[in-house]
């Protein structure tokens, strides 16, 4: 056999054993990121830099479109050699991992979004930044904690990324240990119907939507609202995705309610599973937020109507009776 030939089948031969001992790991393939206004360049070094961070897990092989043609023509290659196609690596990916980078107001959302191919269970993080050198700062612990790695640098940086077991407006009585939103220092709920009898004693001011509009920071499970002065708003869920929102104004109170129908997306996490997600989605009432405007502008206090879940991690109940203290603080205007 010529030297070339040997060499290439000695190639082919460490190929197929590196493929065979990966076999195990499942396959993501990184789909082209989006983004409106954003240069392609940098969108493509985000990805690039997205897919080292999935690989630095060694939970998976990964894959993107350029790769997948690599791998094509290296099966091909093992073919015409005469190895066995089962002893080839799968094409097919096991889960289909996207990112889109958009802008609200004046902040930067990088959203990943993680699909399982064989039932196309989506989970999705996202985190807000004040620029793109930012996000590219926080991609590491976003990707960390789209697969459930999240470090102590996502978990106590100031403002950062809920982990993904987070309910958004969600107490839990299944796990309460792994619900790190639920173990603070709130208050317990306020078991009465509307506002609390505290709201209406907090000193405030009688703003106008326009006044109120901006954007905030969130309460517990909400990592950034945009509220616009047409009473229209858009929220970010510390879980991952966005919610529509809508603000009135009830003399001098603030009102901001959910304006679409819940998602399961809303209620996902490590904790509970697809179908038990959608039961809660099925059950809860709209989220709803009681404000009084700070005299100085830059704080909500008030109260949220939440709920309250208890049960097993296949069964839950729903108390829709669930209120308690939540704020907001103003990012800008």
């Amino acid at each position: 056999m010529p030297r070339t030939l040997r060499n290439v089948a000695l190639l082919m031969m460490i190929f197929v054993s590196t493929i065979s001992a990966q076999s195990s790991q499942g396959i993501v393939r990184i789909s082209p990121f989006t983004g409106s206004g954003i240069p392609a360049s940098e969108l493509a070094t985000l990805e690039r830099l997205v897919a080292s961070h999935v690989a630095e897990l060694r939970l998976f092989r990964v894959i993107d479109d350029a790769g997948r043609e690599m791998a094509l023509g290296e099966t091909e290659i093992a073919l015409s050699l005469g190895y066995q196609s089962n002893t080839l690596m799968p094409l097919t990916a096991d889960f289909i991992l996207s990112g889109n980078l958009g802008r609200i107001g004046d902040l930067y959302v990088f959203t990943l979004e993680n699909t399982r191919v064989s039932s196309g269970e989506k989970i999705s993080v996202s985190d807000t930044s004040s620029s793109i050198n930012d996000t590219v700062l926080h991609a590491r612990s976003l990707t960390r904690n789209l697969f459930g790695k999240a470090d102590e640098q996502a978990a106590t940086r100031s403002g950062g990324v809920v982990p993904s077991s987070t309910q958004p407006g969600t107490q839990s009585g299944v796990q309460p240990d792994t619900q790190p939103d639920t173990q603070d220092s709130s208050p317990p709920g306020i078991q009465v119907p509307g506002t609390s009898p505290s709201l209406a004693q907090m000193p405030g001011t009688s703003p106008s939507l326009a006044q109120v509009a901006g954007t905030w920071r969130g309460d517990r499970g909400l990592e950034t609202v945009r509220l616009f002065p047409n009473g229209t708003g858009m929220g970010v869920l510390s879980g991952g995705g966005t919610m529509r929102l809508r603000m009135t104004l009830d003399e001098n109170l603030v009102v901001v309610t959910q304006d679409q129908e819940n998602d399961v997306a809303m209620y996902r996490s490590s904790n509970f599973s697809f179908d038990v997600a959608k039961q809660i989605a099925k059950l809860a009432r709209p989220m709803k937020w009681i404000f009084r405007l700070s005299a100085d502008g830059q704080n909500l206090e008030g109260v949220k109507e939440s709920i309250l879940v208890s049960g097993t991690s296949s069964s839950v109940t729903v108390d829709n009776d669930y209120v308690r203290e939540a704020s907001w603080t103003r990012i800008s205007r």
